[in-house]
C-alpha cells in the first residue's frame, strides 16, 4: 500500500513498494520534463536516487482551454 509523504498543506511524494523495490514517486512541474497545463509528470526513483522511469499523462482533474480559429473569415454568396 503506498504511503504519502506530505505536510500540512501539500503532497510532496508518493513511497511503494513495487516488484521487490522501494519506489518514491515524485511530481514535476518542469517544461523541461514536459509538464504543460493540463498534464501530469511523475518522476519514479529507487531509494539509491536512480531514475527509474518518468511518466506523462492528462491531467483528469483539470480543464483545459484549446485555442478555437474564431477569426477565420467568412464566405459569403454574392
Amino acid at each position: 500500500m503506498p504511503t504519502e509523504l506530505r505536510c500540512s498543506s501539500k503532497l510532496h511524494s508518493v513511497v511503494m513498494f513495487e516488484e521487490g523495490l522501494w519506489v518514491v514517486e515524485v511530481r514535476c512541474r518542469s517544461t523541461f520534463c514536459g509538464y504543460r497545463p493540463g498534464t501530469v509528470v511523475l518522476h519514479r526513483f529507487g531509494l539509491n536516487g536512480e531514475l527509474l522511469d518518468t511518466r506523462k499523462f492528462n491531467d483528469p482533474g483539470k480543464k483545459v482551454k484549446h485555442a478555437t480559429n474564431d477569426h477565420s473569415p467568412s464566405v459569403r454568396a454574392s
